[in-house]
């Protein structure tokens, strides 16, 4: 707070008092701060004399406040009371009170963009066997899958834009009239992915549900049945996997590598993740083989391991080495992507605007190519 007893330049005469108030940290921060402030001049018996307010105002540089606030023959005057005669040459007191408020700018209301609820709705609608929903939503799916038993109407422009993997089914269709049948995959999975790639899409129970109903369906028994059976977020992974949905798969991944690792899994978990460039799952799981290496030799599954030479040596490799990737980046310029992480590859690209599926050496080489992409571009340029 500032004061002039003799008044402020801008102030009607000598006899009058000026007060301001001044934001310091606004001022040194170049920054605006929005308040509401009261000045009051005290009386020696405590009642307030002469407030002045100032509705919500942006501080920046500039002080606020009134250069004719009051005369000064007033608060010399002994009857105002407004002196404090007891102090060496007298005290005035002043009362200031102040509102700050984080930012004063008024929003308008833009409504969300609901596109996503509008296409679940559409994939709704299609599906929906009363027939009640709105008629033009349920007559405009164009294609039709039948899986593990049930029809399932979607869009075919849809599908080539969110799952392209599923759209190649589509592409081989003889008779368009005709579901297509996908196999290997439940219905209930299938409908959960479909409904991820109209609207990201999940239910949260999915990936707390157990495996009591985890039995797969008569066309879903391969090489990798009993180890999907195991949880419903390892079938959604290979779901997702198969019929191109990447987001899905990250998000089924990540869930995989928190809660489906242990030692009766872990050689399985590592021969999948490598099979189906699960980067993530394929890291994690090696960590927790290097971790605990001596109990996951033990294991039936850890033979199947040993038949595979390039998962051997590279199992080896992360155990003789101790490896430690990282999961930060060193800098804006750090390059050095053989010592990161997956998620800190996958975070990369994606600020880069590049695909971040894939295996792990594959992330590794989109990253080096954009690196001389761009070097070649700056060397054209001078």
């Amino acid at each position: 707070m500032k004061i002039h007893p003799g008044g402020a330049s801008s102030a009607k005469g000598d006899d009058m008092v000026s007060l301001y108030l001044r934001c310091k940290s606004a001022a040194e921060r170049n920054i605006s701060v929005y308040a509401e402030f009261s000045l009051s001049l005290v009386r020696n018996d405590g009642e307030v004399d002469c407030t002045m307010s100032c509705p919500c105002n942006a501080f920046k540089r500039k002080r606020k406040g009134w250069p004719n606030f009051i005369l000064r023959s007033r608060i010399l005057d002994r009857g105002s009371q407004l002196l404090n005669y007891d102090s060496y040459g007298g005290t005035l007191t002043v009362l200031v009170k102040v509102q700050l408020f984080e930012d004063q700018r008024i929003e308008s209301f833009v409504p969300k963009n609901n596109m996503n609820v509008r296409l679940l709705s559409m994939l709704d609608a299609a599906n929906d066997s009363t027939k009640l929903s709105d008629s033009d939503l349920a007559n405009s799916s164009d294609v039709s899958f039948l899986v593990d038993g049930d029809i399932i109407q979607a869009h075919s422009l849809i599908i080539k834009m969110a799952a392209p993997s599923l759209a190649y089914f589509i592409g081989d269709v003889v008779d368009p009239d005709a579901p297509i049948p996908i196999t290997g995959v439940r219905r209930h999975i299938f409908w959960i992915v479909l409904r991820y790639a109209y609207g990201d899409e999940i239910p949260d129970q999915i990936w707390t549900s157990k495996s009591a109903d985890n039995s797969p369906c008569e066309d879903m028994k391969n090489e990798w049945s009993s180890l999907l059976a195991l949880s419903p977020a390892l079938e959604l992974l290979d779901a997702a996997n198969r019929f191109g949905v990447v987001g899905l798969k990250l998000l089924a991944e990540s869930k995989v590598v928190q809660t489906e690792i242990c030692i009766e899994s872990a050689s399985n978990l590592i021969l999948y993740a490598d099979a189906k460039d699960c980067a993530l799952l394929k890291e994690k799981a090696m960590d927790f083989f290097v971790a605990h290496a001596e109990a996951i030799r033990g294991t039936p599954s850890f033979q199947k391991i040993e038949e595979s030479a390039h998962v051997m040596v590279e199992l080896m490799d992360a155990l003789l080495s101790k490896r430690m990737l990282r999961s930060f980046a060193l800098g804006e310029n750090d390059i050095d992507y053989g010592s990161m992480g997956v998620n800190l590859l996958r975070t990369k690209l994606e600020e880069k605007g590049l695909d971040v599926d894939g295996s792990r050496e594959t992330l590794i080489k989109r990253m080096e190519k954009w690196d001389n992409e761009k070097s070649n571009k700056i060397f054209e340029s001078t």
